[in-house]
């Protein structure tokens, strides 16, 4: 009787045991297909500023989307916090403002620093996804509580806030119009304050385990 209770135990301990493993796999290659596609898009974008350079006349009607002619506040309780401003200087004879700011128009100045904050913000994403796959992967080996998985979810941390800063705010400039977008995006905030809040409970987990080896 109590052979069959202790064979039934282990057999269900081995079912939840493959399904956590399936689980954990499942989520891996997810951070890997997301991993590759971050990287693909920030060649795409690469290879888009370049062909740009060589051929500006395929990206004449290119737009910035978020840079439209206006001067607003806009408050959001879920997402964000913005406040835009544009200025346009008017020329003699023209009509009217344009609605949007097109790529091909942009300063190079401004263009530089819409690459870079666009790269380093694909780079963030790219780092906290290979932090995050990390992790798993130590789940996955049954070495959850360790310090390496403590400092992990540190990074994890401030590279949310590094995410906040690099979409804090957008610029652009051209000839004859300006414009200044400034953001307060929430979610980054709210990542980076979880990842430091399980840094520490996974901080006290590694401290108790070494306790208790050391007690054994």
């Amino acid at each position: 009787m109590f052979s069959n209770s202790f064979a039934t135990l282990a057999l269900s301990l081995k079912k939840q045991g493959m399904k956590k493993n399936k689980l954990l796999n499942v989520a891996l290659q997810c951070c890997h297909v997301i991993r590759v596609l971050l990287i693909g898009f920030m060649i795409a974008i690469s290879f888009a500023v370049v062909h740009n350079w060589l051929s500006p006349e395929v990206y004449d009607f290119v737009k910035i989307e978020g840079m439209e002619r206006e001067v607003s506040m806009h408050a959001s309780t879920t997402t964000l916090f913005e406040f835009k401003v544009w200025d346009h200087v008017n020329k003699a004879g023209e009509a009217s403002a344009p609605k949007a700011i097109l790529l091909k128009d942009l300063s190079l100045l401004s263009f530089s620093l819409l690459y870079l904050q666009t790269m380093g913000l694909l780079t963030v994403w790219l780092l906290i996804v290979q932090r995050i796959g990390s992790v798993i992967q130590s789940v996955r080996e049954l070495q959850t509580f360790r310090n390496r998985n403590s400092s992990l979810f540190r990074q994890i941390g401030w590279y949310c806030f590094a995410a906040f800063l690099l979409m804090a705010f957008r610029w652009a400039d051209t000839d004859n119009d300006s414009f200044f977008g400034f953001y307060l995006h929430y979610m980054p905030l709210v990542f980076m304050l979880a990842s430091f809040i399980l840094s520490e409970i996974f901080e006290e987990g590694s401290r108790l385990y070494e306790e208790e080896q050391l007690t054994i």
